[in-house]
């Protein structure tokens, strides 16, 4: 999974820079983040047919520089090194042609942004993306902070496991950091709820950047 070579412009959204950046790897920006998993038992849902939730220990968080190439390992990525920039998220779901890169996507899950993909078969379904905009109404309506729904396309990585569509993300902040993700056939706000209140926005490394 790559970032491309320069960042993403979006209608309506300023760039942010962090005040102090570092020079940091190259390639596989989460190549250190753990091997082993965990599941979460008990958070499957039949509700959006959502399988346990599933843990990791998250990679390294190295600040580089605008336009480094970076590639994730994780489908999708959660922590790792990222840009130093990130995209001012500004409203509850994005398409593909305005989505920020990747890499300023982990840089927004750093600061606490639970990350819900949809990928490129609801993207292409009318029906499916008003299940989508439907669940993020729901999710907004009761209070959940700082969580956003972005597509998940072909030239990104991998495809979700067999039978799911969505993906639910997030950088934990317990011991050196966790990478949390549920994976589920379709967005149901009520299983989206309950990912985020396990995993609040409070949990994360830099809970009080934007």
């Amino acid at each position: 999974m790559r970032a491309m070579g320069s960042p993403a412009v979006l209608v309506g959204a300023s760039l942010m820079v962090v005040g102090c950046s570092e020079s940091g790897s190259r390639g596989a920006a989460d190549a250190d983040r753990g091997t082993e998993v965990s599941t979460v038992a008990g958070t499957a849902s039949s509700q959006g047919g959502c399988r346990d939730e599933v843990t990791n220990s998250a990679g390294g968080s190295i600040h580089v520089d605008p336009g480094t190439d970076l590639e994730y390992e994780g489908v999708p990525p959660v922590s790792g090194d990222h840009w130093t920039t990130w995209q001012d998220i500004s409203k509850p779901v994005y398409q593909e042609e305005e989505r920020p890169e990747l890499t300023e996507l982990v840089h927004s899950q750093e600061h606490g942004w639970t990350i819900v993909w949809y990928d490129d078969s609801v993207a292409s379904d009318e029906a499916a993306m008003a299940q989508v905009a439907e669940a993020a109404d729901a999710v907004e309506g009761a209070g959940a902070v700082k969580v956003v729904f972005m597509p998940w396309v072909g030239a990104d990585g991998e495809v979700f496991p067999n039978g799911t569509h969505v993906a639910m993300t997030h950088w934990g902040n317990t011991d050196d950091g966790v990478e949390h993700r549920q994976f589920c056939a379709q967005p149901v706000a009520t299983a989206i709820l309950a990912f985020v209140e396990r995993n609040p926005y409070t949990d994360s490394r830099e809970p009080d950047a934007p």
